[in-house]
Parts: structure tokens; sequence; C-alpha cells
């Protein structure tokens, strides 16, 4: 995996929040159908609920940057991507591979926007069975998972389709 900085720490966090959360408003939301959303029952069924979804959060990061080839390796793509150019001391090799993985990445952005569509529009018509609050609640998660395609992943992953043109345009030297 090799050595994670602070920024992957708090990208773990992160995950690890984000994680606890979903899991919170699932849990409430599947046992808001037999019981009401009482003190007791978020302490007894939420605060588990939010563990582990924290640890799957967690896990989740840890297999995507283990998919990546590490931490360090992810990091670099993303820096790439930031700088809108691969450092000319990286093999092809290895650059373009990472970047087609990058760069098709958009279809599964595209993908989580229909389907935050596709949920809120299911929440609302359930606002009456599951009340005010959890239907905001919902709401929200699935309006976020809709904002982090737009505003992070398309955006990164038509830089990286941006700069695979880009690079691929521009032969490689020869020596004679």
């Amino acid at each position: 995996m090799g050595v994670i900085d602070e920024a992957g720490r708090l990208r773990l966090l992160g995950n690890a929040v984000a994680g606890a959360a979903f899991a919170v408003v699932l849990t409430m939301l599947v046992l808001s159908s037999w019981t009401a959303a009482t003190t007791s029952v978020l302490v007894s069924v939420g605060v588990p609920a939010a563990v582990l979804g924290a640890g799957i959060g967690v896990f989740l990061l840890l297999r995507s940057w283990r998919i990546d080839g590490g931490y360090e390796r992810a990091s670099a793509v993303q820096r790439w991507i930031s700088d809108g150019r691969v450092p000319s001391d990286v093999p092809v090799q290895v650059w373009v591979p990472l970047l087609v993985a990058q760069a098709e990445r958009q279809r599964a952005g595209w993908g989580k926007i229909v389907l935050a569509v596709f949920w809120t529009a299911m929440t609302w018509s359930m606002r009456d069975v599951h009340g005010t609050l959890i239907t905001v609640l919902l709401s929200g998660l699935w309006v976020g998972l809709a904002l982090w395609a737009a505003v992070v992943v398309i955006p990164r992953a038509r830089v990286a389709a941006a700069i695979l043109r880009r690079e691929a345009a521009i032969p490689e030297p020869t020596t004679d």
C-alpha cells in the first residue's frame, strides 16, 4: 500500500464519516417501516450501523488504492491529472494504462448521476411513508453522490482523456 500521508489520512477519515452517515440513514430508513425513530433505536441500532458503515467506507478506499497500484501511485496519477501532464521520466507503459483507467471513470460518473436522479425521485415519492427527515437525509445523500460525480469524477476523467489524446499525438523520440 505504501506510506499514507496527511491527505490520504484525511481521505480515509472522510470515507469513514461518509460510510457511517450512509449506514445510519439507510438503517433508520429500513427501521422506519416498522418502528418510530427514537433515541433508543438510534443508539441501539444506528451506532453499530455507523461503525460498520465507517469500516466499509475505509475498506472501499483502501481497496481502490490497492487496485490502482497503491496509495503512492494513485496519488501520482491524481497529481498528473491536476497538472494536466505526465512527467517526461514516466515510461509510456506505466502512464497510459493508469490514465486510461481514469478516463474510463467518466461513464461511471454519468451512471452515478442517472442513478441519483432516479433514487431522489423514488425517495421523494415515498416521503409520506418515511417522513420528512428521512426523505431530506436520503435526498441529500443522492444529491451529494451526483455532485461528487459531476464536480470531481467526470472532470478528472475528462482531463485524463485529454492528456491521453494530447500525449498520444506527440511522436516518440527516435534514436538513429
